[in-house]
């Protein structure tokens, strides 16, 4: 039987997603603001609005939200992950789902920090941004709990940008990781937490803990 993915946030890395995985084995919903690929399983909905999510999946599997900043500023990180997320928890908890995989950033660590980050240590970020995308992971955890993944990714680049720190993640990587999750249950017994961030030796952001687990990065230039 296929599996329910509802992908809320649907844009590049969702479209490399929906790109790897085998839709022989799954059903797609793809929520955004604007059919920018024009998918035949999309539907557009602002889960900043208070119009009504209409959808005919009567489980889903797994949803994954990328939460995205409508503005750079303080007003703009708020309504992208904590108002974003109180509004689509409200929908979410209508429905059944099993996994629920929750994009979120290694902003939330102290840039000054001397020591490699690791997901287990207590964050105390400084600036705004960290401070409301903290906040948005505590509400998914209290939310979601043992449904929740939280994916912590570093600077994305690909081909077409720069590397613009030590700490950095491919829009593949980013991509294989969600199908990583997707593909394999690892039965977890509470919310998990991982860092995604490619090897670097200047880096600052410990990955053991999702290579401990299988996932491998694929070095690109």
């Amino acid at each position: 039987m296929r599996k329910n993915i509802l992908i809320i946030g649907y844009g590049d890395i969702g479209k490399r997603l929906t790109d790897i995985l085998d839709s022989d084995l799954y059903n797609f919903l793809l929520v955004s603001r604007n059919n920018k690929y024009n998918s035949d399983d999309f539907i557009e909905w602002d889960w900043l609005s208070k119009k009504e999510f209409v959808h005919n999946f009567e489980k889903i599997d797994v949803v994954i939200f990328f939460p995205k900043p409508s503005r750079n500023d303080e007003s703009g990180y708020e309504d992208g992950f904590k108002n974003s997320s109180e509004n689509l928890n409200k929908i979410i908890s209508k429905l059944p789902i099993y996994k629920f995989i929750s994009v979120s950033s290694t902003r939330v660590y102290d840039k000054e920090s001397k020591s490699s980050c690791k997901e287990i240590e207590p964050i105390n970020p400084i600036e705004f941004r960290g401070k409301l995308i903290k906040e948005y992971e505590e509400k998914q955890i209290d939310f979601y709990n043992d449904k929740l993944i939280i994916l912590r990714f570093s600077g994305l680049y690909d081909s077409q940008s720069v590397k613009m720190s030590d700490n950095h993640l491919h829009r593949n990587n980013a991509a294989k990781i969600i199908k990583f999750f997707i593909e394999n249950d690892f039965y977890f017994k509470s919310y998990e937490i991982f860092n995604c961030s490619e090897d670097n030796p200047n880096g600052k952001i410990s990955n053991k803990k999702i290579k401990d687990l299988g996932f491998n990065f694929k070095e690109y230039n």
